[in-house]
């Protein structure tokens, strides 16, 4: 099992969509439900989140501010431009 570090790093980069219509405070409750189903413990998931779930989503997606989560190394590439 991964430590829940890089998990989280992974399922935030994965899975949070920036156009996704729901609110953060539900983004925060899918991704309890789907730490639990991992087998990290809520208390792991808040520690980890230094507490509030939803306000390390919301900054996530801010520092991100490019359609990337904070951390995603993956280049976005314009669609139409010719890498030579």
């Amino acid at each position: 099992m991964k430590n829940i570090i890089d998990w989280l790093d992974e399922t935030l980069q994965h899975r949070l969509n920036h156009n996704d219509n729901s609110t953060v405070e539900q983004q925060a409750e899918f991704l309890r439900a789907e730490a639990e189903a991992a087998g990290y413990s809520s208390d792991e998931l808040n520690r980890t989140c230094g507490g509030d779930v939803a306000e390390y989503i919301k900054n996530r997606k801010t520092e991100a501010g490019d359609g990337k989560m904070a951390g995603d190394l993956s280049p976005i590439l314009t669609p139409g431009f010719n890498q030579q």
